[in-house]
């Protein structure tokens, strides 16, 4: 409409120069690059106005051309947009109703048209690893940090493909890469201290735990690690002593040493001082920590550990006396009392074991251990009706038929005491229950 308008307007314009050349007709010259040309100046005036006019014609134009291909181009992303967002809604749809295999189709068709999107790359290594196709998930990780290479996340996730792989250098290598991208960076410093706490490299996983305790924040959390520290140094301790040279118990001796000078709450510290001075054959100063340890911890397990160590002296009169002595101070504690008893058994003083049993069974409610004890004590006297009546209420409860020691934080059971805690990764929480709550129940693995 506006091409119509101006063109009318030149016309109009035009006609009127004309009339006006016709009625005053004048010559001049006109001087153009050295060259002179005679002309009327009613046709200068007219072909100046024409040609200015076809400049703003020619302007006006390309404007209008211009700002039509933009909103072509606008239109065709739009519609483009339109078609990824509904391509990329329906994938998430599907992946959110569980079927991975359509919503693998939609991200891949969305990243055809738009190979910049990270989000999707993860979502296809998800589904890869869901299938069990841990090289496809590697595959798309890759694809992924082409496009960001200092995206801590794709690192993460390429560290934790690797290590179920159980490839662990390629997870160390690209776990020190993130963590030399963002040395404070609290999931990549656990992700590799897991992996040389796994593969048993105490030095370096110690080296790590520095690190994690350097930027670690709030008094819990500062706590925690700090105990994971000592932990990992108990270890390393205990792998010495297992090695068993001479310089290997000296320096294990003096590694335990420090952990329970810095910490003489940590309870594996004391059990595995013991352990050494056994070891270097000091029994006495063994017995002496554990027996100054279960004073202080209040814990069984140095109970059984000095059990181990006198009978193993052909001492028991020693021991009957030490659990004699503590029960006079705590004869409310069941579980020393019960574990008297099992001792007693051992040491075939069956109405002793028998008299304690049924002490424990008129404070404490019913649990299968103690059915299981009183069993083996009547198979013991040889009366076998009622080991078989002991043995069927045991059976009864359903629950283990020996005292289990449990994680107090994650509720793991081991049939044996253990410093750490594989499934929640905390040292020094395993304890047995309250009969209460070792009253049968449907237990987990044991360890």
């Amino acid at each position: 409409m506006s091409v119509r308008l101006l063109l009318s307007f030149l016309f109009i314009v035009l006609a009127f120069f004309l009339w006006i050349s016709f009625e005053n007709p004048l010559g001049v010259e006109f001087h153009f690059f050295s060259k002179t040309f005679e002309t009327e100046l009613s046709i200068l005036m007219i072909s100046s106005f024409v040609l200015g006019a076809m400049l703003v014609f020619i302007g006006t134009l390309a404007r209008d051309t211009k700002r039509a291909v933009e909103d072509y181009l606008k239109s065709r992303e739009k519609r483009k947009g339109e078609s990824l967002k509904e391509e990329l809604n329906k994938g998430m749809d599907v992946f959110l109703r569980g079927d991975l295999a359509k919503a693998k189709a939609h991200f891949i068709e969305v990243l055809k048209r738009d190979p910049m999107q990270i989000d999707l790359y993860l979502r296809l290594s998800e589904i890869a690893l869901h299938d069990g196709h841990d090289q496809d998930a590697l595959h798309w990780l890759g694809r992924a940090e082409l496009i960001d290479m200092r995206n801590m996340d794709i690192l993460l996730r390429q560290a934790a493909v690797y290590q179920r792989m159980k490839r662990f250098d390629e997870a160390i290598r690209i776990l020190n890469r993130a963590i030399g991208l963002d040395e404070t960076n609290l999931k990549a410093l656990k992700s590799l201290r897991q992996i040389y706490l796994d593969s048993r490299r105490w030095e370096e996983a110690i080296r790590v735990q520095r690190s994690i305790l350097k930027f670690t924040k709030g008094k819990q959390a500062e706590e925690e690690e700090t105990l994971f520290y000592l932990g990992l140094k108990y270890e390393r301790a205990r792998d010495l002593l297992s090695h068993g040279g001479e310089q290997d118990l000296e320096n294990a001796l003096k590694e335990v040493k420090e952990i329970v000078r810095e910490r003489k709450t940590f309870e594996p510290g004391f059990v595995l001082l013991g352990d050494l001075y056994l070891r270097i054959g000091r029994w006495a100063s063994a017995g002496k920590v554990w027996g100054k340890s279960f004073t202080r911890f209040k814990s069984i397990v140095f109970v059984l550990r000095l059990e181990e160590l006198y009978l193993s002296r052909e001492d028991p009169s020693t021991l009957l006396r030490i659990y004699q002595r503590v029960l006079e101070h705590d004869p409310e504690n069941w579980v020393l009392a019960f574990f008297y008893a099992k001792l007693c058994l051992r040491l075939e003083m069956l109405d002793e074991a028998l008299d304690e049993i049924n002490e424990i069974g008129l404070r404490m409610k019913d649990f299968p251990a103690l059915h299981r004890l009183l069993a083996e004590i009547y198979l013991h006297k040889k009366d076998f009706g009622r080991a078989a009546q002991e043995f069927e209420k045991m059976f009864e409860l359903s629950g283990t038929s020996y005292l289990s020691f449990f994680c107090s934080t994650c509720e793991r059971e081991s049939k044996k005491w253990i410093a750490y805690c594989p499934q929640c990764h905390q040292w020094s929480t395993y304890t047995i229950k309250e009969a209460e709550k070792a009253i049968s129940s449907p237990s987990p693995p044991f360890s």
